[in-house]
């Protein structure tokens, strides 16, 4: 669990500084259409690029974190075992969901790779972006089943 948590750290602070590239980048580009009324060509293209790179790359970690948005109206008056058991059948579909969309956005990023597609303003390969979602999401899997099996030994433990 420590090297996955690690991984998905390294990889949230890869997320930060594209935060803070996306924030210079947007500032720019407002700045130069402002006062010299010239834009930066192509900023809007990056700018969904980048929204790819940092919600995926972020991902695992908010997982890691118990980040992630979680309403407990029914689920503390349920006792601890029956709590654990329903957590860890909720992680198994999330992990189900993650694994199918980091799969088809492996074929996907094939296909897009194979055709040679490019966003229409720069000319940039399309094919990274389903790499990223496909490891964000690959790693998040691995959050889920360490989160899965500590959930399993928390509903079986006497």
């Amino acid at each position: 669990m420590k090297a996955i948590t690690s991984l998905s750290r390294i990889l949230n602070m890869i997320s930060s500084c594209i935060l803070a590239a996306m924030m210079l980048l947007t500032t720019s580009d407002v700045c130069m259409r402002f006062f010299f009324n010239r834009p930066i060509t192509g900023a809007t293209e990056l700018t969904q690029d980048m929204m790819v790179y940092l919600s995926f790359l972020g991902l695992a970690w908010c997982a890691a974190t118990k980040s992630h948005l979680k309403v407990d109206l029914i689920m503390d008056h349920l006792p601890p075992r029956v709590q654990a058991v329903i957590d860890a059948l909720t992680v198994l579909a999330g992990l189900c969901v993650a694994a199918l969309i980091s799969w088809q956005n492996i074929v996907e990023a094939l296909v897009m790779q194979k055709m040679k597609i490019t966003s229409s303003l720069l000319k940039l390969p399309v094919y990274p972006n389903y790499y990223i979602v496909a490891l964000g999401c690959a790693l998040l899997c691995l959050v889920m089943v360490a989160i899965m099996i500590q959930k399993l030994g928390a509903a079986f433990k006497k």
